[in-house]
């Protein structure tokens, strides 16, 4: 039976706790960690209806992000980090616009306005540098403003 997710809340810069359970996690090389931005009740997007997410050609309103630790049939086992969002296609463009680029050392996998932003990161990077910048990519992927607060569900930990 598998367990529930461990989720807790953070405010960055102190997320000493994500980049802790990513450390454990790359090293087991098993499971994965889901972001998700904190907003005011008032900024609250109104809920999707069925139709409107066949319809839509983009993501959900309110970005979600993953971590996704290192599979050891990858070579070299890598990260992988992703974003869900409604920014529509051409992500890497928009976040360049707007002053965030994604490291030399990183390969993006996939830029879709439906299946969102996918990238491989360099298993050496930092997983505080990576944490860091996955959450101002998301931030700025979304014109809904956060409160500051992110919730973080970590699964697969032992």
């Amino acid at each position: 039976m598998a367990r529930p997710p461990e989720v807790f809340e953070f405010r960055p810069p102190d997320h000493d706790a994500v980049v802790a359970a990513m450390h454990e996690l790359a090293g087991a090389q098993h499971g994965w960690i889901t972001l998700q931005p904190g907003i005011h009740p008032d900024d609250e997007p109104p809920p999707r209806t069925l139709l409107s997410s066949l319809l839509s050609a983009g993501g959900p309103p309110v970005p979600v992000c993953t971590w996704v630790a290192p599979e050891p049939k990858q070579k070299p086992p890598h990260p992988e980090i992703g974003i869900l969002h409604k920014a529509g296609p051409k992500a890497v463009r928009t976040l360049v616009d707007a002053g965030i680029t994604v490291p030399d050392h990183w390969v993006v996998l996939a830029d879709h306005s439906r299946r969102g932003l996918v990238i491989a990161v360099h298993p050496e990077s930092p997983h505080g540098d990576v944490l860091d910048w996955l959450l101002r990519a998301a931030e700025s992927l979304t014109r809904i403003p956060f409160t500051g607060t992110w919730q973080a569900s970590v699964h697969g930990r032992a």
